[in-house]
């Protein structure tokens, strides 16, 4: 048996969501949630993901949470308590920062093109670069999508503290992500501005949350 942590938080958790296999470890005045799961070599199911979180949601809705990606495994509750001593003060920081803060998140789907014609490397080394060059370009933004993503921060720019974004490309297109971190209680003039953001012909808007702050508890590249 092992410990899945699902998230980090002050020792004052009061309520716990009533799933079988959660528990709190505490030390050093922090509380680590955790999920007592059977190893497996095989990846997570889709019920597993979304029970993991439900747990960290449950918990961020009572109080500031740092949030844990999906697969951080201990191996007793020894093994927890070493690691919020060892990240005690990383993990305080985090919480002061993310202390009534949520997490929200637009989507802009552009539409598949189709690629510029290349001519086939010559070489070994040729085609090496060549795949280094087409990966760097998936993950640079286009001109074009940062134009976009600078005038829909620049709108919102009274509701959210921090900003982050990525982009990734797939057969429908090229996917441009912006997280935003803020304050609770502004969600509701956030979604409202959103409203009022347009998009090129042919692009595609989805706006979600609010969510725990996944993507606000590594620090920004």
């Amino acid at each position: 048996m092992k410990y899945l942590l699902n998230c980090i938080c002050q020792q004052d958790v009061v309520e716990l969501p009533q799933d079988v296999g959660i528990r709190i470890v505490t030390g050093h005045g922090l509380a680590a949630v955790v999920s007592q799961v059977e190893e497996s070599t095989r990846g997570p199911s889709i019920s597993a993901l979304l029970a993991f979180e439900k747990v960290v949601e449950a918990i961020d809705a009572r109080q500031t949470v740092i949030p844990m990606r999906y697969g951080c495994l201990m191996e007793s509750e020894e093994q927890v308590v070493q690691l919020l001593e060892a990240h005690r003060q990383e993990y305080e920081t985090l919480l002061i920062r993310l202390r009534d803060m949520t997490e929200m998140g637009i989507r802009l789907l552009w539409p598949a093109s189709v690629p510029p014609l290349l001519s086939h490397p010559k070489s070994q080394g040729a085609a090496y670069l060549a795949s280094l060059r087409n990966r760097y370009q998936q993950d640079t933004l286009a001109e074009e999508e940062i134009l976009l993503a600078d005038r829909i921060v620049a709108a919102l720019a009274c509701w959210f503290a921090e900003q982050r974004r990525e982009v990734s490309s797939s057969d429908q297109g090229r996917l441009l992500s912006l997280s935003f971190l803020m304050q609770k209680i502004h969600v509701g003039e956030f979604r409202e501005a959103v409203r009022n953001v347009s998009t090129p012909p042919g692009v595609k808007l989805l706006m979600s949350g609010p969510w725990p702050p996944y993507n606000f508890v590594a620090p920004a590249d």
